[in-house]
């Protein structure tokens, strides 16, 4: 029996035989065109988008069991339609005289480098999309690689380099029991297929083509991120019983969804949810969730030659303020450094852009654009239960500033005889440790505040949070950290509004007593995750929590607390 660890994509425990997927390696020849072949090869383009485009309707229809699968195969189709990827393989074929191979080789290598070099981890595992598609479009074009699957038998366990999001939908389609990948992330599109599947997923473990063989006998356990391989009678009889508490725990679970997130003696927490993409609105939903605590708008700014206008962003937070009605919906204004945006914005290079133009800095530097999106912001909150939240302030003097421009939108707005939300709620992040030292003041200007402990750990400790050689220094429950939270919660409360925590900490069952015990009113969580803090909730009480918060704060050293918070876990 051995232990093959990796890391945790979506939960759930698997037992089966493994077979070995690997999609081939496609074989693209350099190969020139003469200009009397540049109609036929666009024609054979044209063909070639028809056959696939057709092809990924019958995957929706056969393996599009959710509305996030339907959404995510959908943005494939919408790649093949986009004007500009189309125009630019015509480019390559009437100019350049490439083979349509060769053109779509070339193309999408340069989108996916451009994804995989991208800071945000987030981003960077959308190259997965693009693969996927040019995939798709080379294997049909090569008669290539197109029957991998062919010899995937129903209850196996997959073992692959990785996964692309089509591929998770044609593994589940096929009876697979749960998937494991020498590489990717938890938060990739194929991340999201997995866990709205309930398809246990584990990445990133070394080796796993090496060591395991087809056949091999397997036990994937999702939540500890990790195989085992040749399981003894024990291990299996223990993950027997594992599945069968796992299907009770989930019914568990959906019968919280009607129940207050309030702890044991009475103190009510409002649980709501973070998402990155419309598409989630669905899962946030179908828990019941309060509101979305967090709504990142970067995907509207990414991946694209030109910046978004006011009416295409309005439709988008309309229709989310609509579906989540009457609960509130926070929507964060981008908060994206300026190398994301160099190419559209002209930005000159940063040597450290984690402490350069970023965030509201980004915004205050280009105010017809953070106009666009404030004015599309009002006019999506006519019903109000939209409010607008500012990432990376660090004085008073920028929230003054950006009340101003609030109101100078709501007054543009008025002289075209729009309808707007005029008294639009305005929240600050508290992402820096000047903002929480000076969290009093901040309070007064906002009418609630948010922890984005990511940011604020990071900044605090002095630790990229993405380096993965010094991911030992970035820690949650560093002492500095937790009197930071503590200061703001209690400056908020003087001032008479809330404070929230959207970031991960929030999502972790190991902090979310000590967030509660610090003063913390509001939790914004992953949609996935909502139901598991709410049944954690319910079953502490609150007078445990302010007694653990402050015991916490006695103590002087990380390991300390850490040690404090397993032993009361």
């Amino acid at each position: 029996m051995k232990r093959l660890k990796g890391i945790q994509v979506a939960n759930g425990y698997a037992v089966g035989k493994a077979a070995i997927v690997s999609r081939p390696r496609l074989q693209i020849s350099r190969k020139q065109i003469g200009p009397d072949e540049i109609e036929q090869e666009l024609q054979r383009f044209q063909d070639s988008l028809d056959k696939v485009k057709a092809e990924l309707n019958l995957l929706i229809d056969d393996y599009a069991h959710s509305r996030d699968n339907r959404d995510i195969l959908t943005t494939h189709k919408l790649i093949l339609e986009d004007p500009e990827f189309i125009a630019n393989i015509t480019t390559l074929i009437r100019k350049e005289l490439l083979s349509l191979e060769q053109a779509l080789h070339q193309h999408f290598t340069e989108v996916i480098d451009l994804f995989r070099n991208m800071e945000n981890s987030y981003y960077a595992e959308k190259s997965s999309d693009f693969e996927d598609v040019a995939y798709r479009l080379l294997s049909y074009l090569t008669n290539q690689g197109r029957d991998y699957l062919s010899g995937l038998s129903e209850g196996a366990i997959v073992i692959t380099e990785n996964v692309t999001p089509s591929g998770v939908a044609r593994f589940f389609g096929r009876g697979v029991k749960g998937i494991v990948a020498a590489s990717g992330s938890r938060n990739s599109h194929s991340a999201i297929i997995a866990r709205s599947m309930n398809l246990p997923f584990v990445a990133r473990v070394a080796n796993v083509l090496e060591t395991v063989s087809p056949g091999d006998e397997l036990i994937l356990d999702g939540y500890r991120g990790e195989i085992i391989l040749d399981p003894d009678e024990a291990t299996r009889s223990e993950y027997r019983k594992l599945l069968v508490r796992e299907t009770e725990y989930h019914e568990k679970l959906l019968s919280l969804r009607d129940k207050p997130a309030v702890t044991s003696d009475g103190h009510q927490i409002r649980l709501m949810s973070n998402i990155e993409l419309p598409l989630e609105v669905e899962q946030v939903l179908a828990n019941k969730s309060e509101g979305i605590g967090l709504f990142r708008t970067e995907f509207l700014f990414l991946e694209r030659e030109e910046l978004p206008d006011e009416n295409e962003q309005y439709e988008i937070y309309k229709k989310i303020a609509e579906q989540m009605y009457p609960e509130p919906v926070i929507i964060r204004t981008i908060d994206v450094g300026g190398d994301k945006l160099s190419r559209i914005l002209n930005i000159e290079h940063e040597l450290n852009p984690n402490l350069g133009c970023r965030g509201i800095r980004i915004s205050l530097g280009h105010i017809p654009i953070f106009k666009n999106q404030i004015r599309a912001i009002l006019r999506a909150g006519v019903r109000e239960n939209v409010k607008i939240m500012f990432p990376m302030i660090a004085s008073c003097a920028e929230i003054i500033q950006v009340k101003r421009i609030v109101r100078e939108c709501v007054q543009e707005l008025r002289d075209k005889s729009i309808n707007c939300a005029e008294n639009i709620k305005l929240g600050a992040m508290v992402e820096i440790p000047s903002a929480a030292i000076n969290s009093f003041a901040l309070a007064r200007e906002c009418d609630f505040l948010s922890i984005g402990t990511n940011d604020l750990i990071q900044y605090t400790l002095a630790v990229d949070r993405d380096n993965q050689s010094v991911e030992k220094y970035y820690i949650p429950h560093h002492p500095a950290v937790l009197k930071l939270i503590r200061m703001s919660a209690e400056n908020a409360h003087k001032n008479g509004i809330k404070l929230a925590v959207c970031g991960e900490m929030a999502s972790q069952s190991l902090y979310v007593p000590l967030l509660i015990g610090l003063g913390v009113d509001e939790l914004s969580v992953s949609p996935g995750l909502l139901l598991e803090i709410k049944e954690l909730i319910r079953s502490i009480s609150y007078t445990a929590c302010r007694e653990l918060a402050d015991k916490a704060l006695e103590l002087v050293c990380h390991d300390s607390v850490l040690e404090f918070l397993k032993k009361k876990d």
